[in-house]
C-alpha cells in the first residue's frame, strides 16, 4: 500500500486521541498475536479499565479466544469493514466482558485492501490512514485499544501500525518469527512512520509459548532480537511458557487465561471421574495458572513500560 510518498492530501487524525492504541503484531502467523491481544485486553477489563480490543484480522480468531465465534456477535468482519471503508466510527459490539467492547473481525476485512485501493486510487497514505480515522472519535471513550493485526497482509499492518501509537510484536523461539517475523514487520514499522504515522513507536518484543527453564534458548532469541532491531533493549522481561494443553481448553471454551484458571478451582475430584459422575472433558489443566500468572505479568509489564515512556515524553 505505501512504496513511495505519492502527491495526495490525506486526511487529518487526531494523533492525542490514540495515544493509548497498542497494535499487536509480527509478520509471521502462528507467535501468539490474538492470544496476547486477547487476553491483555481482558486483563485490563477485569482491572477495571475501560478497554477497547479491534480485531483486524480476516480469521477472526478474537471470536474463538472470546468464545462469540458463530455466534450472533459474530458479523464476520462486516461493520469494521464498512467503518473503514468510509471512514465512520468504528461500531464495536458492547460489554463482551465487563468493561470489554469490541470490534468483530472476519472474513469480510480481508476484502479491505481491494476495497480501498478502489476507493481511494493512487492514494496510498489515505489508504492507510482509514482505521485511524474510524478510529479516532470512539478511541477517547476508552482508557486502552488494542489492535490485533494479521499476518503476512502488508496493507492490513499498515491499516493497524498506521492508527497505533505502540506496537508490541510476540515473536517464538524459531528463527523463522524473528528473522522473517519480526524483520518483516521492521520494515512496515519503518515504512509507515515515515509515511503516515510518525507517532509510532516501538514499545518491545516478548518471547511466546517458550519453556521456563530454556535460559540458553532465550539468550539466543535476545542476540537473534538484537540482530533485527539493532539492541535488545526492546526485549520483555516477562514471557509466556508453553502449554499446548492450556491453549487448547481455552479455545475450546470460548474463555481467556485469567478464566481458564478460575474454572481449575472448580476441576472434579477423583473419586467422581471414577464414579463416572464427572468427565475428563471437565478437568481443566493445572499449568494454566502458572500461564495465567506469565500473562498477568507481562501485561503489566507492558503497561509500566507505557506508562515510563509517557513519562518520558512529557520530560523531553
Amino acid at each position: 500500500m505505501l512504496a513511495a510518498q505519492e502527491r495526495e492530501v490525506p486526511p487529518e487524525v487526531d494523533r492525542e486521541a490514540l495515544d493509548r492504541v497498542v497494535v499487536i503484531a509480527n509478520g509471521k502467523g502462528g507467535v501468539g498475536k490474538t492470544t496476547v491481544a486477547s487476553n491483555m485486553s481482558g486483563l485490563a477489563a477485569a482491572d477495571d479499565i475501560k478497554t477497547l480490543l479491534v480485531d483486524v484480522n480476516g480469521q477472526g480468531h478474537v471470536g474463538r479466544e472470546l468464545g462469540f465465534r458463530g455466534g450472533e456477535l459474530d458479523d464476520g468482519g462486516a461493520a469494521l469493514h464498512e467503518s473503514v471503508l468510509w471512514g465512520r466510527p468504528l461500531v464495536p459490539v458492547r460489554d463482551v466482558r465487563p468493561n470489554l467492547d469490541v470490534v468483530v473481525g472476519g472474513k469480510k476485512v480481508g476484502d479491505l485492501p481491494g476495497d480501498l485501493a478502489l476507493r481511494f486510487p493512487n492514494k496510498p497514505i489515505t489508504q492507510s490512514l482509514m482505521l485511524a480515522v474510524a478510529l479516532q472519535s470512539i478511541a477517547p471513550d476508552y482508557d486502552l485499544v488494542v489492535i490485533d493485526s494479521p499476518p503476512e497482509n502488508p496493507p492490513l499492518v499498515q491499516l493497524c501500525l498506521a492508527a497505533a501509537r505502540w506496537l508490541v510484536v510476540p515473536v517464538k523461539s524459531d528463527s523463522g518469527s524473528i528473522s522473517d517475523g519480526l524483520g518483516d514487520i521492521s520494515t512496515e514499522f519503518e515504512l509507515v512512520r515515515e509515511f503516515s504515522n510518525p507517532n509510532l513507536a516501538m514499545l518491545g518484543v516478548l518471547l511466546f509459548a517458550s519453556g521456563s527453564s530454556a535460559t540458553a534458548i532465550q539468550r539466543e532469541v535476545r542476540q537473534e532480537v538484537a540482530e533485527v532491531l539493532g539492541s535488545d533493549r526492546f526485549m520483555f522481561e516477562s514471557m509466556v511458557r508453553a502449554s499446548e494443553a492450556v491453549a487448547r481448553q481455552a479455545r475450546k471454551r470460548g474463555v481467556l487465561l485469567h478464566e481458564l484458571e478460575q474454572a481449575a478451582n472448580d476441576n472434579p475430584k477423583f473419586w467422581q471421574l471414577r464414579a463416572g459422575t464427572a468427565s475428563r472433558d471437565q478437568v481443566v489443566s493445572p499449568t494454566s495458572a502458572s500461564v495465567s500468572e506469565d500473562m498477568a505479568a507481562l501485561t503489566r509489564e507492558i503497561f509500566s513500560r507505557i506508562a515510563q515512556r509517557e513519562a518520558e515524553s512529557e520530560m523531553a
